[in-house]
């Protein structure tokens, strides 16, 4: 499963680590892959993170009010651009 993670990862042109520590390895390791591979990488966690320095941009703010504004702002980018 988790090579399979990384090639979803190492694909991905975007990729939201969102309420993790980022501290378990191997699967932390995914935003590394990510942004190697040129995936912008969001970080949406509480506390700061290993990997916050690859992040484009670190979000911290609560995960219920982060993600909703997240995705409507995600929907609405698709939308403008269809």
């Amino acid at each position: 499963m988790l090579s399979l993670a990384g090639n979803i990862a190492r694909a991905a042109q975007l990729f939201l680590a969102v309420g993790s520590s980022l501290m378990v390895e191997p699967a932390a390791g995914l935003c590394a892959a990510a942004v190697e591979s040129g995936a912008t990488l969001v970080i949406v966690n509480r506390d700061p993170t290993p990997y916050d320095h690859l992040a484009t941009e670190v979000i911290r703010e609560p995960i219920g009010t982060a993600v909703p504004r997240i995705c409507a702002a995600l929907v609405a980018q698709a939308a403008a651009t269809r």
